[in-house]
């Protein structure tokens, strides 16, 4: 396998032209190059903290912002799996409480306790997953 000099993409034997870039590949493969190329392009993934994220991940969303978060050891924008959980349980109590109260009370009365009761389940929800995800980010890293 050739290695290109110029980014250090993996090419095959017989190729002239990097796949990857375009540049002209040198006759001999050289271990030397290999290396050079192959800790170029790990020193450029390292400096490549932030993605550029599009529309589903898009940083400026009130969505994204709810349900992602950049990962504090890669960069990369991921699901904020605490985050996600709780506002899920919230929903789900306040609409539980909103459905079996709305017939017998007025409305104003039912949103509050909707609200109150979402918030006494989603709470400690977030409050343990925080608690168990500092525990498991200090066993792996």
């Amino acid at each position: 396998m050739k290695y290109c000099s110029e980014c250090g993409c993996e090419n095959l034997d017989e190729a002239q032209f990097c796949r990857n870039c375009g540049s002209k590949l040198k006759a001999e493969t050289n271990e030397i190059a290999q290396k050079q190329a192959t800790s170029d392009i790990k020193e450029v993934k390292r400096q490549e903290v932030t993605p550029n994220v599009t529309v589903n991940k898009n940083m400026n969303s009130i969505v994204s912002k709810l349900f992602y978060k950049t990962d504090k050891y890669t960069g990369e924008l991921r699901i904020a799996k605490t985050k996600t959980i709780s506002i899920v349980v919230f929903v789900v109590m306040f609409f539980c409480e909103i459905g079996i109260n709305l017939p017998e009370y007025s409305f104003a009365i039912v949103l509050i306790t909707g609200i109150i009761f979402g918030l006494i389940f989603a709470v400690p929800t977030y409050i343990i997953g925080y608690l168990l995800g500092l525990a498991i980010d200090k066993l792996t890293h």
